[in-house]
């Protein structure tokens, strides 16, 4: 039985941020799984059977892995600049009309929108920084969540009626989130799971966003997570963590298009706070950030 975790002597990705090191490694399993066919079908070599393609969902399901990283992404980012405090807020910002996201050319509207928002506040609130992420409804509606916080750690209020004279487009809801709240996983549940008169559905909203749409948007001031590139063993002497450190353990696998099986593994650790210096055969570098399925803004300050 394989033990759940990832060997210390294992080249993993690791990345840094918020009070975290997330590490992620791949096991390739060589032996393929699936043969294809003519006549767009295939055979399970686990089962000996044959099955025909969903050649009809494949864009959907390339976007939909498209929108799952981005979030990924999401998390990290989130985590690293926002733990909660009077320095930061959470801003709902909603649409009196129908600006909908099954319009593609609606999402032009909504970056227009927020852009005159962000100008607008910044007149009032000079130092200010910010990631904004848009939320499809069910109804087709966007709305676009923003979380805002001072540059120098100072008390940001803004009251939501005020608020709602910057957006001047639609309804507003203005809140703070408190230090107990863990904000990157209360965030992105609410980009990502669905109410349904079932009951909640995890990760249902993320079909419904639409294929090249921008997720989120950031100011440059926004912390940037650490990508290591490094054995396990390494990260975790550089960090000074061990195992006894580690709070959860994830493991899934897929069928890459060559038919062979992997195995992604990813662990969580608690950081703490004083990290040594990076050995020199270690890979580290900033992780580049994306708002689209591949690329993210960054906004010049005004």
């Amino acid at each position: 039985m394989q033990e759940n975790k990832i060997q210390v002597n294992q080249k993993v990705t690791a990345y840094v941020y918020g009070s975290t090191i997330e590490f992620s490694a791949n096991n390739a399993n060589t032996r393929r799984t699936i043969v294809v066919l003519p006549e767009y079908k295939y055979l399970d070599l686990r089962t000996m059977k044959v099955h025909k393609m969903n050649t009809g969902s494949s864009s959907r399901v390339d976007n939909l892995s498209s929108v799952k990283r981005t979030m990924q992404q999401l998390r990290r980012l989130i985590a690293a600049n926002y733990q909660g405090g009077d320095d930061q807020l959470w801003v709902t910002l909603t649409y009196a009309h129908n600006v909908s996201a099954r319009n593609q050319g609606d999402t032009k509207v909504v970056y227009r929108d927020f852009k005159v928002f962000i100008q607008r506040l910044r007149q009032c609130i000079m130092r200010i920084e910010y990631i904004s992420v848009l939320e499809p409804q069910l109804s087709g509606r966007w709305h676009i969540h923003v979380l805002l916080k001072s540059s120098d750690g100072s008390q940001l209020v803004i009251p939501n009626s005020q608020m709602a004279k910057l957006w001047r487009k639609g309804f507003t809801s203005t809140k703070r989130l408190s230090e107990a709240d863990n904000v990157a996983s209360y965030v992105m549940a609410y980009v990502s799971n669905l109410k349904t008169t079932k009951g909640m559905k995890k990760g249902a909203r993320l079909h419904l966003y639409p294929k090249g749409v921008r997720i989120y948007r950031r100011s440059r001031g926004i912390v940037t997570p650490i990508k290591i590139l490094a054995n396990k063993a390494e990260i975790m002497a550089q960090y000074n963590i061990r195992e006894s450190d580690k709070r959860a353990y994830y493991e899934r696998s897929f069928i890459a298009k060559n038919g062979s099986e992997v195995v992604t593994q990813t662990e969580f650790f608690n950081k703490k706070e004083v990290a040594y210096d990076v050995k020199s055969n270690s890979n580290k570098e900033r992780v580049g950030s994306n708002g689209v399925s591949t690329q993210s803004s960054e906004e010049n300050p005004t």
